[in-house]
């Protein structure tokens, strides 16, 4: 074998090794629960579809006044989380007559909402290789 194979396969087995022991998930905790009732709908967005579809979500039963769950990451990176308690059960957001939310819903950081959804800066955090973790109190 050539001292140049021994290189190439050293430098593979170290990649690979590294990318086994990455684990870029998200441990959400969501609080402030009032209902043990439908789903929390929780997605996770890169900045780039901060506006638009998730990278990854999840559908829960909700079963407690608080609840943890966890979500995987495509990579490590910078992320943002929106979600909502679905007490209805619908699927869907439910909004009055303007458009403000009707049911319970959060956003990581618990960033700020000011007439609308939060920035990405306000919302977005770092998901490393080894996770990361979030507490989201509903509003």
């Amino acid at each position: 074998m050539k001292y140049r194979e021994i290189l190439f396969i050293a430098a593979a087995a170290a990649l690979a090794a590294s990318s086994a022991a990455a684990d870029p998930t998200v441990k959400v905790t969501v609080v402030g629960l009032k209902a043990n009732q439908g789903f929390m709908m929780i997605a996770l967005h890169s900045e780039q579809a901060w506006s638009g579809a998730a990278v990854a979500k999840i559908k829960v039963a909700v079963t407690a006044a608080a609840m943890t769950v966890t979500l995987a990451a495509p990579a490590p990176g910078r992320y943002g989380i929106k979600m909502f308690h679905d007490v209805n059960g619908d699927g869907e957001m439910a909004t009055n007559i303007v458009g403000f939310p009707t049911e319970p819903f959060g956003f990581s950081n618990d960033a700020p909402v000011r007439f609308g959804p939060p920035s990405f800066a306000d919302a977005g955090f770092d998901i490393g290789p080894n996770g990361a973790a979030q507490t989201i109190t509903l509003r």
